[in-house]
This record gives structure tokens, sequence and C-alpha cells, in this order.
């Protein structure tokens, strides 16, 4: 695939889904094609959270990384960093334009499960890391906090 940011592969495929999970919607209900949708999202989320883990190294210095180079790439996230060590990585997104594309199209709540829904199952792959997440702009709050904890193996 052509070298594109990570904002332009969610523009390319919101062109698609929209109207495929709009079509859904109509034929089996919202709430019954949304769970469908989840689950398909949640599982290539997986799998492309196993690919940058193994890139980028499957700990918090891969997440960081993870965040700036890829969803953060080509401005598409402005990202106050607050803390990074080997236990933790917190930052908040201050400006996200994943959530103004979706709200320039009226689908916040698209943009939500088409994109952030995937970041926990992204970091599924990264051994030992949680996250904690408790509000994003896509949902109308002032920024995303972002909270990362690697727990202990032992």
């Amino acid at each position: 695939m052509a070298n594109i940011t990570h904002l332009e592969r969610r523009k390319i495929e919101a062109g698609v889904l929209i109207p495929m999970i709009q079509a859904f919607q109509r034929a089996i209900g919202k709430e019954r094609a949304n769970d469908i949708a989840r689950e398909v999202i949640r599982e290539l989320a997986k799998r492309d959270g196993g690919t940058w883990a193994e890139q980028m190294g499957g700990d918090l210095r891969g997440l960081e990384k993870l965040a700036h180079d890829v969803w953060a790439g080509g401005g598409s996230l402005e990202i106050e960093r607050l803390q990074s060590s080997d236990q933790a990585l917190d930052f908040n997104v201050t400006r996200c334009r994943y959530a103004e594309l979706y709200k320039e199209l009226g689908l916040p709540e698209l943009g939500a499960l088409f994109h952030c829904s995937r970041d926990f199952s992204v970091v599924e792959s990264f051994e030992g890391v949680t996250l904690t997440r408790t509000q994003t702009i896509m949902q109308g709050a002032s920024h995303c906090d972002f909270r990362f904890r690697r727990e202990d193996t032992k």
C-alpha cells in the first residue's frame, strides 16, 4: 500500500464503512449492526496491534512510538505528553483530526465506533500493558485522556 497517514487511511475506510454500516443499521437495526461492526473492528485492531508491537516493541516505549509516529502522524493528533517511564505513559490528545473528520460528516457516533473503539484492542498486543481512558474528543470532551500502565508480570 502507498505510504499514507493513519488519518488518510481512516478517511478511505470511512468512504466504504459509513454507507455500509448505515445500510446494515436499516436492515437489522442500529444496535445489532453496531455490535457486529464493533466486533470486526476490534479483531482488526488486535491484528494491527500485533504488527505494531512487533515493529515498535511490545512495551510502553513502543506504544509511545506508535502514538507519535502512527496515530499522530501527519498532524492527525496534537498530544500533550504528561508522563513517560518504564511503568507509565500518560498523555492527553488536545486536538483530534479524526474527530473533526467525523464531526464534519455529521457522524461522531460512527467515529467513536470506527476509530476510538480500536484503542483498547490494539493495546492487548503490548505485553502487560493496560489502558485507561475516561473521555474522548470524539464523544464531546475537551481532550482524550490516555493512561497506559505496565503491570508487573511476576
